[in-house]
């Protein structure tokens, strides 16, 4: 990866810049403050080498990590799951062991895993790897992707083309971060929220749910900053009833359209409000963009599902 002055990218450590004899101290100095939730136990003494870098995302962060072999805690923080992080991992080289609520996964090159921030986890790596990750705000993984609690730890294989192709765009976009903006940056979290759904195990665990919750689910993604976008227009997408489109959302999900919109709705605008790159933007636009016709009732209702204001969210 280059760095340069117009480089996104931030080196948080290179231990080839390091005394070879300083370089455990660092590189456990550099992951606890990269990563205060982890701890980190070296196999060696003295690693040969190592790197971490980050760049922001908007709403999310990707690192890519270079590492000697290492045995890596995650202490989950104390915060409400609502407003934790989810980790799409891809392992670009080696292999790493991820333990997590008595699931494990395997991951060999090419292979791709979703990690829940909310819970304790551990990875552990015999040999050296690099690892591509990509933090995801939780909440908008899984109002896109609700059973994707069920495929926490579960390793999405390289041998599946919906994986490789998911696993190539991580690999790629590190590339050329470099000349990408923050609104290119942005885009390309929520692109690849989308593209979680090509992974073999989504494809098998959704072959469940109706069809049409499916297409339901993508038409408010599609449409989402559409003000005059309602429940009825979802239902009329697909020439049936309000009523029928609700009865398969309850049994698919265990709630209705109209709760759908909503709650997606309202939770990007919680992601744009909290993403520098909208920072020029007011209360107002962001509630607009959102298709949110009313500024004050767009407020109402964020303070009902946050218990902040937008104004009191942004600030913190």
């Amino acid at each position: 990866m280059e760095q340069g002055a117009t480089s996104p990218f931030l080196s948080l450590v290179d231990l080839d810049q390091v005394e070879r004899k300083n370089r455990a101290s660092k590189w456990k100095s550099a992951v606890r403050n990269s990563f205060p939730s982890l701890s980190v136990r070296l196999s060696g003494k003295a690693p040969a080498s190592g790197s971490i870098s980050r760049v922001s995302m908007g709403s999310g962060d990707f690192f890519e990590i270079d590492s000697a072999p290492a045995d890596v805690t995650h202490t989950a923080p104390n915060l409400s799951a609502a407003k934790s992080h989810i980790s799409l991992m891809v392992q670009a080289k080696g292999a790493i062991l991820v333990r997590q609520g008595g699931r494990s996964a395997m991951l060999g090159k090419g292979d791709a895993c979703v990690i829940d921030e909310a819970r304790s986890f551990r990875l552990i790596g015999e040999g050296c790897s690099k690892i591509h990750f990509l933090r995801i705000p939780r909440a908008a993984a899984l109002s896109r992707f609700p059973p994707l609690e069920k495929l926490f730890v579960t390793t999405f294989s390289s041998h599946d083309p919906g994986t490789q192709l998911l696993a190539e765009t991580m690999l790629r976009f590190s590339a050329v971060a470099g000349t990408l903006s923050d609104t290119q940056r942005n885009a390309m979290t929520n692109a690849i929220i989308q593209m979680l759904g090509l992974a073999e195990p989504f494809v098998k665990l959704e072959a469940a749910p109706d069809w049409r919750v499916r297409r339901a689910l993508d038409f408010i993604e599609l449409n989402l900053s559409v003000a005059g976008l309602t429940a009825e227009t979802v239902a009329r997408d697909q020439r049936i009833s309000r009523r029928r489109l609700d009865q398969l959302m309850l049994q698919s999900f265990g709630h209705s359209i109209a709760s759908q919109l909503w709650t997606r709705r309202l939770e990007q605008a919680a992601l744009d409000l909290r993403d520098e790159s909208r920072s020029g933007q007011s209360i107002a636009q962001i509630a607009f963009a959102n298709g949110f016709e009313d500024a004050a009732h767009f407020t109402r209702a964020f303070k009902r599902r946050f218990s902040q204001t937008p104004r009191e969210w942004r600030a913190g």
